[in-house]
This record gives C-alpha cells, structure tokens and sequence, in this order.
C-alpha cells in the first residue's frame, strides 16, 4: 500500500469480506464519483471503522452505490480500547466539536458526553457528534469510528469495575506520572465551566485526581492535552 498520506479514505459501511468486495454509498459515493471525479478501474482506499484499511479498485458504478474489488487489507489494532473519555457538554458548541475532532485524530475512540450540574447547554445532538468524529476519522486517516454514548445526568455514567481518573488543577498528582494496565477500564472525566460539584466527585468514587499543568486550561483545551499524553 501507499503511505497513508498520501490517499483519499472513504468510509464503507458494507463489507462483503467473502466475496472480497465493498460498497461505497451514499454520501462516500457521491464524494468519491462526483467531486473526487474517481472512474471504474481506479483505485480507491476506504475503512470499515473496525481497524481496516481496504485498497480497492473500482469494478462497478451505478446510480447511488459502486462496487469495488479488495486487493488488499491492512488490519490496525486499537490499543486504547479501554480508556474512555467522558467529555462535559460545554456551552460553546464549537469547543465541543474541536475537543472531539481533536481527540478523534489523536486515536481516542470511546466517549461519553454528559451533562453536569453546572451545565449550562442541556440539549445534546448526538446525530451532529457523530458527523464531527467521522469526518475526522477520514481526515487524520484513523481506521477506527470512535463510538459516542450520551448521559444526560453524570450519575447515568457506569462506573462499575472502572477505574476512574477525575481531572483537579488543586491535585498534587500530574496525569503524565500515572501508569495504565491494557487490562483496566478507565474513565477519564472532564469537569464543565465551573468544574464538578463535590456531590458528583462524591459519586464518582475517583481513584486517582490528578491535573495536567500549573496553568489554568480552558476545559477543550484540558481535554486535548489529556488526549495527547495519554495517547
């Protein structure tokens, strides 16, 4: 395969693995067709957002789908599969959607985004969310769609038999010092504008409290920074 640089990545929610072909429909076939201007005998990279890479070339196109033939696959692993990111519902939307298309490109995979006590945008579109992150899994070239699950009250969050990491600016323990055991879960969560209330910290049980800098950081901003020391 080419570097992965250096390739257009389209998404294919239609695998026929047996048959060693794929589909591209929708919004991905009219991308590739009519503004990419891809012709049948070309060849064409896509992802099943389960850890594939798929080179294909062009066998058929017709009205609202084409069909393309794999020649080859590239299976990545995901080893951050067991940290979870629970991101508050910030009141500015476009921080929101820069924290998660960040994190995105970094490999985070799995999110919960809450509301909190202290939130003050209770509504939360998760139709919107998840076109954010599957545009920036094609973009940075990920092969893995993150999955987002939506809690409308912090308690709604399973913490059972995870650990859960809280970020504090007051903590004396720097994330950076911590070590991670692939066969944990963890929680890492994220307080709003205002941070967490003390019945919420109370309720998530942490096991460890930690911050990330002497600065104070926007919550976007935190996020990010955890993102790409964890990752």
């Amino acid at each position: 395969m080419e570097y992965l640089s250096d390739i257009e990545l389209y998404f294919c929610k239609t695998v026929y693995k047996e048959q060693n072909y794929f589909l591209l429909e929708d919004d991905e076939f009219k991308h590739c067709i009519k503004v990419m201007r891809n012709k049948k005998g070309q060849k064409i990279y896509a992802t099943d957002g389960a850890g594939n890479l798929f080179e294909a070339e062009i066998s058929e196109i017709n009205k609202n789908f084409l069909k393309a033939e794999i020649s080859g696959t590239k299976t990545f692993q995901n080893p951050y599969t067991n940290f979870t990111f629970c991101i508050p519902n910030l009141k500015n939307p476009e921080r929101l959607k820069f924290a998660l298309e960040k994190c995105t490109e970094l490999g985070v995979t799995n999110f919960i985004i809450f509301n909190s006590e202290r939130t003050i945008a209770k509504n939360i579109n998760l139709s919107r969310l998840n076109k954010i992150v599957f545009s920036a899994l094609k973009q940075s070239l990920r092969t893995y769609l993150p999955e987002i699950h939506i809690a409308n009250q912090l308690k709604e969050i399973d913490t059972h038999n995870k650990k859960v990491i809280v970020f504090d600016q007051n903590s004396e323990v720097y994330l950076k010092d911590l070590t991670f055991n692939q066969n944990e879960e963890y929680l890492f969560v994220f307080g709003p504008e205002g941070s967490l209330t003390k019945e919420e910290i109370k309720f998530l049980n942490p096991d460890k409290i930690v911050k990330l800098s002497e600065n104070r950081l926007r919550s976007e901003t935190a996020i990010i920074k955890a993102a790409s020391i964890l990752l």
